[in-house]
């Protein structure tokens, strides 16, 4: 990790120092940060969101998995995966979502 060791000051207006501050903390970042990623050009994006979106794709993969671990123990012979589906498609719909706002 490299060390952050140089200081810069600048001098901004009420509103600004608000704005800029206000900013960072919508992308959830630290004031630095935010800053240094700006004057770098650095792309800055928040996907808000993708936490949901991540923990509907975990409980759809524990769904998966428990119907498989059933199947091979031999405990399920029939499966109806239909309201499986649909959450797979509701949450894909989501990420497309999202993928749209991060272009």
């Amino acid at each position: 990790m490299r060390k952050r060791n140089r200081t810069i000051t600048i001098r901004c207006t009420d509103d600004e120092y608000e704005r800029i501050h206000s900013k960072a903390k919508r992308h959830k970042q630290s004031l630095s940060d935010f800053i240094l990623r700006s004057a770098l050009d650095k792309k800055i994006v928040v996907a808000d969101g993708l936490n949901e979106v991540a923990k509907q794709q975990k409980a759809i993969g524990r769904n998966l998995n428990q119907i498989a671990m059933l199947a091979h123990e031999g405990r399920l012979h029939s499966v109806r995966l239909d309201e499986l589906v649909e959450q797979h498609k509701s949450v894909t719909a989501a990420v497309c979502e999202i993928a749209k706002v991060v272009k």
